[in-house]
């Protein structure tokens, strides 16, 4: 083998190990865990309402009434409705973590809100 030669074979070994630890980089660490945020919206109103958190709708939600789960992004998002008396809704919530998660809205009788996580 002649000194071109060997200096060839160690160039493609050092482009090969390069190419092996930058492989098992993005399986190690290229990954991240996606997060999955379900929220439902309970209704404890006397009346019916409609409700939208970020941008996700839940329409019309009956009184004493509870939807199904809704994806919604990780953050900070903004909550708006209206009764069906015409009294506005509004207020922000904030979800995150690794992993699904799943959570309840729940307009109180009083007027108020809860927010948990199931």
């Amino acid at each position: 083998m002649t000194n071109t030669d060997l200096k060839l074979k160690n160039i493609m070994r050092k482009i090969k190990t390069l190419g092996l630890a930058l492989l098992l980089s993005l399986v190690f660490f290229g990954c991240t865990p996606d997060s999955n945020h379900l929220i439902r919206v309970r209704n404890q109103l006397s009346e019916s309402i409609t409700l939208r958190i970020g941008s996700v709708n839940y329409g019309s939600v009956n009184s004493g009434s509870t939807t199904d789960y809704k994806s919604v992004g990780e953050g900070s998002h903004t909550i708006s409705g209206n009764s069906e008396s015409g009294n506005q809704l509004s207020g922000s919530l904030s979800v995150s973590g690794e992993g699904t998660h799943k959570w309840t809205f729940t307009i109180l009788s009083d007027g108020g809100s809860n927010f948990v996580e199931d």
